[in-house]
């Protein structure tokens, strides 16, 4: 564990004049861009569950030196010569790196009672915590849906807007933060409405028919029909936006870590068929899992993996108590090239699983 930390440490985490930050473009896929919200997150819960509390102080200056008007994390920043800056389509939010940059500040809140001096003095990870929890509510959850939103840009100003705008992405299924938040923000009312947001979206998760137990990436409100149903094509990111892609990847330990932190047996079926239809017997891909699934019968559509969609399956197993699956995946993982994205979902669910309980 330790090992793979100082490695995740040596290579995304960096230093600015604004903070530190979670490098996420080492490919260069993405122009000048260094980080991104959902990178931030990561980082952040990251260096507070590894209580690496200076770590998290420069992880902390970064978010607050890049809020947008409603107080989320702008979505993309980038460098040029040396100095940070944000383009237009970089000043919106992405609703996950803002769960998780919340559920760290909530968790610092216990783990480091006494502050970051001199920065931060005590009570600060709270106030921050819980203003940027209302901030999540009021401009990224569906106010009559009660799921999350894509990001603060949603609205219904167009058709085009209004599809979207009734539309959820399962990446942002974290549960576990919905219920966190529920029982630590000083605010009744607020309190009340994240309990409303966690029963809502396991209900939609709990809703889906398909007998595989898998999660698309983004889910479309019927309203004629009052049900909830994978996109159709491309929604937003790809014509995979119906299956389990790039997303919904993260679903596996998204909702296995709220079954491990709650024992809330109703999503206890889903969270066994999804392991049925990975671990099927007359597949054979596992443990390497394809990074891209058909939700209908789980057949890969793809002939590669990658370790985003190992780690949170193996995290699956090691929730059900299957401890020669998660040990098979852990092995397969080694076989995977190093990236951000897999490698950061990788560390996460290692120190989530160490921390599960004390989580709440």
């Amino acid at each position: 564990m330790e090992a793979k930390y100082v490695r995740w440490r040596q290579n995304y985490l960096r230093s600015s004049d604004q903070g530190l930050y979670c490098f996420y473009n080492g490919k260069g896929d993405n122009g000048d861009a260094i980080t991104c919200s959902e990178a931030h997150g990561y980082a952040m819960l990251i260096a507070v569950l590894h209580r690496n509390q200076q770590d998290f102080d420069g992880l902390l200056r970064f978010f607050l030196n890049f809020r947008n008007k409603n107080g989320l994390m702008k979505w993309q920043i980038r460098m040029k010569n040396g100095q940070t800056y944000v383009e237009e389509d970089g000043e919106s939010s992405a609703t996950d790196g803002d769960i998780d940059i919340a559920t760290s500040l909530f968790q610092a809140s216990k783990l480091f009672p006494q502050g970051g001096p001199p920065a931060y003095p005590p009570g600060t990870y709270f106030h921050e915590a819980s203003r940027l929890c209302k901030s999540i509510l009021d401009h990224t959850i569906h106010p009559t849906l009660h799921v999350p939103l894509l990001g603060d840009w949603c609205n219904q100003e167009s058709n085009e807007a209004r599809r979207l705008y009734d539309s959820t992405r399962s990446s942002d299924f974290i549960l576990s933060s919905f219920l966190l938040f529920h029982r630590m923000h000083p605010d009744p009312n607020v309190r009340s409405r994240w309990q409303e947001v966690l029963e809502s979206t396991l209900q939609l998760v709990l809703s889906q028919p398909n007998p595989s137990g898998l999660i698309a990436d983004f889910y479309e409100f019927d309203r004629s029909s009052s049900t909830w149903r994978p996109a159709r094509g491309k929604l937003l990111e790809s014509e995979n936006d119906g299956q389990m892609s790039w997303n919904a990847c993260r679903t596996p330990w998204r909702l296995a870590h709220y079954y491990a932190v709650t024992g809330d047996r109703r999503i206890l079926p889903l969270l066994e068929r999804m392991k049925s239809t990975l671990q099927d017997p007359r597949r054979t891909d596992f443990p390497k899992v394809r990074a891209g699934i058909r939700v209908e019968d789980g057949a890969a559509m793809v002939d590669y993996s990658d370790r985003s969609f190992i780690a949170p399956v193996g995290y699956l197993c090691h929730s059900l108590g299957d401890s020669q699956g998660h040990r098979s995946c852990v092995d397969a993982l080694n076989q995977e090239e190093e990236s951000y994205f897999g490698d950061s979902i990788d560390l996460v669910i290692a120190e989530q699983a160490m921390a599960a309980p004390y989580w709440l």
